[in-house]
C-alpha cells in the first residue's frame, strides 16, 4: 500500500468516526479507568474499548488489532467525542500510563492478543508487531503451571484427596498432564513459604489453651504399645477461637515433644501468653508447660467426659485430622510440611460449624477476603517475601 491509499483510508476512517459521534454519539460512555466505550455499528451486542496510553491510541476492534493503522474509527470517533464534550476538558482524567498496557516480552509493542492458552494451561499471546509469542506472567516465576492450578491442588489434597487422585482429576477435567510427584514438591515448595507469612500475623486469641497429642504413621518411626513405624503429632489450640497454635510432629511420646510444641505455640503466639492451659493426664505436658511458661494454671487429667476439666475442643481436632491420616500409608519423614499445611487448611480455609461458618482466623480477627483462600494466602505470602 502506497502513501497516498494509506492517507486515503485515514482519511475515511476519519469521516466514519464523525458519522458514528452523529449517529450514535449518546451511546459513547466514560469509564471510570480512562477508557471509553464503543458500541459497534454492525453488531448490537459488541462494545470496543478505546484507550489512550501515552500518547498512543488502542481500540479492541478487528480493524486495528489485524492493521497496522494508527487510528479506527472507533479512536476518531472518541476524539470527536472529547471534543464535542468541552465540559469533559476541564474534569480530571485518570492517568493511564504504557506500562499498564499488554506490551510485547521482544518489542514492546502494544499490538499484542490473546493466542490460547500453553499445555500448562497458561494464557498465551501473540505480538503482531513482531511475530513474538510468549506466556503471561505470574506471580510465581519460573514456573511451568499456574498458581490457581498449584493452590487448587493444595486445597484438593488437605481437604483429603491423595496426591495420585488429584493428579488424575486435573489430567482428567484440565487436560493438563500433572503427575503425582509434582505436586507432593508444590506442597513442600509452597507450604513453608505461606507458613512464614500466617505465622506472622497476630490472632486475636482467648486466655485458655487445650493441648493433646495422636499418633500418625510414619517411615522409620518407633514401635509404641505393639504398633509399628509411629510418630506424634502435638496440638495446640486456643479455647474461644479453636485457632490451631501449633500442630509439631516428634519421634516419641516425651517431654521434648511436649516443650517443642508448646514453644511452637508460644512462637505462633506472637506475645500473647495464656491464663490457663487443659492436657491430659500426660507427664511431659507438666514439664513443656513450665520450660516454656513462668505464670499459668495447669489443668491436667482432662478428657471429654469431665465436665470440670473439659479438653473437647483439640479432641474434636484431633478427629479431624484422624480423617486424613488414617488414610494416608504414612508421612515420608519427621520433618515434613503437611503437619503445617493440615494447619493452615484448618486454621484459614476450612470453615467450622462451632463458629458459625467462620474460620478460626475469622473468629481471631484475621479476615482473608477471597473465594480462593490457598491462592489468596500465597499471593500475600510471595509479596511479603520480596
Amino acid at each position: 500500500m502506497n502513501n497516498r491509499d494509506s492517507i486515503n483510508n485515514s482519511d475515511m476512517r476519519m469521516k466514519r468516526g464523525l458519522t458514528m459521534l452523529q449517529s450514535n454519539g449518546k451511546s459513547i460512555k466514560e469509564n471510570e479507568d480512562g477508557s471509553f466505550s464503543v458500541p459497534s455499528q454492525t453488531q448490537t451486542s459488541v462494545v470496543y474499548e478505546v484507550r489512550l496510553f501515552d500518547t498512543i491510541w488502542v481500540c479492541t476492534c478487528p480493524d486495528f488489532e489485524t492493521r497496522e493503522i494508527e487510528a479506527c474509527k472507533h479512536i476518531h470517533c472518541v476524539k470527536f467525542w472529547i471534543a464535542a464534550n468541552t465540559y469533559l476538558q476541564d474534569k480530571p482524567k485518570p492517568k493511564v500510563f504504557a506500562k499498564d498496557a499488554r506490551t510485547c516480552k521482544r518489542c514492546a509493542s502494544i499490538r499484542v492478543i490473546h493466542y490460547g492458552r500453553s499445555a500448562a494451561g497458561k494464557q498465551t499471546f501473540f505480538c503482531k508487531h513482531c511475530n513474538y509469542r510468549f506466556i503471561e506472567d505470574t506471580m510465581l516465576k519460573k514456573v511451568r503451571f499456574t498458581p490457581e492450578l498449584i493452590t487448587l491442588t493444595l486445597d484438593l489434597y488437605f481437604s483429603g484427596l491423595s496426591l495420585r487422585k488429584i493428579a488424575r482429576n486435573v489430567n482428567d477435567h484440565f487436560d493438563i498432564q500433572v503427575d503425582f510427584t509434582t505436586i507432593y514438591n508444590w506442597i513442600k515448595r509452597y507450604i513453608p513459604r505461606i507458613s512464614q507469612y500466617v505465622n506472622s500475623l497476630v490472632p486475636q486469641l482467648s486466655d485458655t489453651w487445650h493441648a493433646d497429642e495422636l499418633f500418625i504413621k510414619m517411615h522409620g518411626g518407633k514401635t509404641y504399645k505393639g504398633k509399628t513405624n509411629l510418630a506424634f503429632l502435638w496440638n495446640v489450640m486456643d479455647r474461644k477461637t479453636r485457632f490451631l497454635l501449633a500442630s509439631k510432629v516428634s519421634v516419641a511420646r516425651d517431654i521434648d515433644g511436649a516443650v517443642e510444641a508448646f514453644k511452637e505455640a508460644v512462637k505462633n503466639a506472637n506475645g500473647q501468653n495464656p491464663k490457663e492451659i487443659h492436657t491430659d493426664a500426660l507427664r511431659a505436658y507438666r514439664e513443656g508447660i513450665s520450660q516454656n511458661f513462668k505464670e499459668v494454671d495447669h489443668v491436667a487429667k482432662c478428657g471429654i467426659n469431665k465436665p470440670h476439666a473439659s479438653n473437647n475442643r483439640v479432641e474434636r481436632l484431633n478427629a479431624t485430622i484422624r480423617e486424613r491420616t488414617k488414610v494416608v500409608r504414612a508421612w515420608k519423614k519427621h520433618k515434613t510440611p503437611l503437619a503445617e499445611g493440615q494447619r493452615i487448611q484448618y486454621n484459614f480455609v476450612k470453615p467450622h460449624l462451632a463458629l458459625e461458618g467462620q474460620t478460626p482466623a475469622q473468629r481471631a480477627g484475621i479476615e482473608i477476603k477471597a473465594r480462593d483462600k490457598w491462592a489468596e494466602l500465597l499471593k500475600r505470602a510471595n509479596l511479603n517475601k520480596r
